[in-house]
């Protein structure tokens, strides 16, 4: 699918709240390779879904990008990240400014 479709697809849902827009578009698209992290379970950072597990081994996170890292792998991996993966999804290297 391309961009433009898929956009024009978002378009004709009307008024859906963030999240639901988020979950359809997951639906269409597949999950994005941005991921948050956490003890392990790694979930999209689109929708918010379980993508993988890497407890029992079995997922592999090479190829994606942690949010809140900013080390040379997820730089590297961001930049063989589509518009698939970006769309919808916030700035996994943002920082938060502290006071």
């Amino acid at each position: 699918m391309k961009r433009a479709e898929m956009m024009k697809k978002v378009r004709a849902l009307g008024k859906v709240s963030k999240d639901q827009r988020n979950s359809i578009v997951c639906s269409l698209i597949g999950h994005s390779r941005i991921q948050s992290e956490c003890f392990g379970y790694y979930n999209c950072a689109r929708c918010g879904d379980q993508v993988g597990d890497s407890l029992g081994g079995a997922y592999s996170s090479e190829k994606v990008v942690i949010v809140g890292h900013n080390c040379k792998t997820c730089r590297a991996n961001y930049k063989g990240c589509t518009w698939q993966d970006k769309l919808y999804v916030p700035n996994p290297f943002k920082t938060e400014r502290r006071r």
